[in-house]
């Protein structure tokens, strides 16, 4: 909404002041009123009008001394001021032009003419404050090392500071308005989560955050910028924040990926190791078949311990997932699939995987597969009723992107309400925990699956199952073509292994 302009009526008589206040009180403005020069200056510094009607003719001070004052005011300097006076002669003129007004009305004044004018002046003078606003603005992001954008209610991009050019790849020179959708397209950035944009540039979840989020290559790390949108307040266009989080969010993954490793890496072995506590007892004899069977338990545990902790060393000193050096043969996922079964206590899970995709290769690290279905089947145990699901996996070529391999992995637990499905994408949200009780964890798994996804330039969606409780989440990886040879008879075992 845009704000009435101010004027500060100054006349040291009440029938002056009461004759302006009836000539323009039904054009909208906001009136102010001072019976002295004194009055006026104090009036004019607590509120700054858009324009002054100041009387000349007023005791102690008047209005000459007033437009002097006002002219000398680092911040008044600037504000219209139209003389109302008595006096016709040109000296008087000159004066009010050598102290500052920017123009005069002589009374008896036309009711009409005054009207023009004061309309004149005011919508002048606002369009000067919104030129030197824009001005002051341009002046400070220009020199800020975050995004800024000014868009136009048709999504036309009409402002962009130089931070915000260079991640968009709008050369420094080049002249807008463009279309800030075209820009994000030719600059390959996803949208994402999807449903956070689907009216803009309306903020129509102000809960929510959107990221633009360019996808690791070969030659450049992913990158992930936080946008926020406002109305900007002086006309109807709107302003974007463009934050640069990767180093953010690439701790965040570092971090739960390391909580993940630890968690489930350490606790086999450490299980191993409670054989040693048997061989403990003054009645277990060392040289017997169960104390031999228990001490190779412990020296396997012991050792598998070792490499553990070994591997999650070697983790910490990568610092990160190799996402592009090493990419994900579907060939191996039936594999993985069975380790992930029997490291999580799961049932048997349907592996459907047709042999038309065994020669696919997903351009995401085995790390990162990993991590992505363990959280999914844990979940989809964790949030089971009875915490043992019936969990299937299939595979198949996106309809819409034949580049692209959907997982989906679908359980028969429970649904969830609209809102949850909205929002499991976002960080430290739970879905209620009334269902099945208190449940253990901060919320990060699907947001963390999520960033995994769209760092490799995928998609995520969850849904309701159709026809039987549970919920499907589907994942959908940018895949290439393997060029080398593999062994079929070697998956198709592993491929009825899962299954069985």
């Amino acid at each position: 909404m845009v704000n009435k302009s101010s004027i500060l009526i100054v006349d040291d008589e009440d029938r002056g002041r009461d004759a302006l206040e009836m000539l323009l009180l039904t054009e909208g403005y906001d009136l102010l009123f001072a019976a002295s020069g004194k009055e006026a200056l104090q009036k004019a510094e607590e509120t700054t009008p858009d324009l002054i009607l100041l009387d000349v003719m007023m005791p102690g001070m008047d209005g000459f001394e007033v437009c002097q004052r006002l002219r000398s005011h680092s911040r008044l300097a600037e504000v219209p001021v139209i003389m109302i006076t008595a006096l016709d002669d040109p000296e008087s003129r000159l004066h009010g032009i050598n102290v500052g007004a920017d123009d005069f009305i002589t009374k008896p004044f036309d009711r009409s003419e005054l009207r023009t004018r004061v309309r004149t002046i005011t919508r002048l003078n606002r369009y000067r404050r919104l030129l030197l606003e824009r001005s002051r603005f341009e002046w400070v992001v220009d020199r800020s090392n975050e995004g800024y954008l000014l868009l136009e209610s048709t999504d036309q991009l009409i402002y962009a500071n130089s931070t915000a050019r260079r991640y968009l790849g709008i050369c420094q020179n080049h002249t807008l308005p463009l279309s800030f959708n075209e820009c994000l397209t030719a600059a390959r950035y996803q949208k994402e989560p999807t449903l956070a944009w689907e009216n803009w540039p309306a903020d129509n979840l102000k809960d929510n955050v959107r990221y633009l989020v360019r996808p690791e290559t070969k030659d450049h790390p992913p990158l992930w910028l936080e946008v926020n949108i406002f109305d900007y307040p002086s006309d109807h266009s709107h302003l974007v924040h463009l934050r640069n989080v990767s180093e953010h969010i690439n701790l965040q993954r570092q971090v739960w990926t390391f909580q993940t490793l630890v968690s489930h890496k350490l606790r086999g072995p450490l299980n191993g190791l409670v054989s040693l506590q048997m061989l403990d007892s003054p009645h277990v004899d060392l040289s017997s078949e169960r104390a031999v069977a228990l001490l190779k338990i412990a020296k396997e545990s012991a050792k598998r311990l070792q490499d553990q902790v070994l591997e999650i060393l070697r983790y910490i000193d990568t610092t990160r997932l190799r996402t592009l050096q090493a990419n994900f043969r579907l060939a191996d996922l039936p594999e993985l699939l069975t380790r992930l079964q029997w490291d999580l206590s799961l049932e048997p899970i349907q592996l459907e995987l047709p042999e038309s995709l065994l020669n696919k290769v997903l351009t995401c690290s085995p790390e990162a597969i990993e991590l992505i279905l363990r959280e999914l089947l844990n979940n989809a145990k964790k949030f089971h009723p009875k915490h043992s699901p019936d969990i299937s996996l299939s595979v198949s070529l996106c309809k819409s992107d034949l580049d692209q391999v959907k997982l989906a992995v679908r359980d028969n637990g429970r649904c969830l309400s609209n809102e949850d499905l909205e929002r499991v994408w976002m960080p430290y949200y739970q879905s209620e925990k009334s269902f099945t009780g208190e449940i253990k964890g901060m919320g990060l798994g699907l947001a963390m699956v999520a960033r995994l996804v769209w760092n490799s330039g995928g998609h995520c969606e969850i849904h309701n199952c159709i026809g039987h409780e549970g919920i499907e989440v589907v994942v959908a990886l940018p895949a290439t073509t393997e060029t080398f040879p593999f062994k079929m008879e070697k998956l198709t075992g592993l491929n009825q292994d899962t299954q069985n």
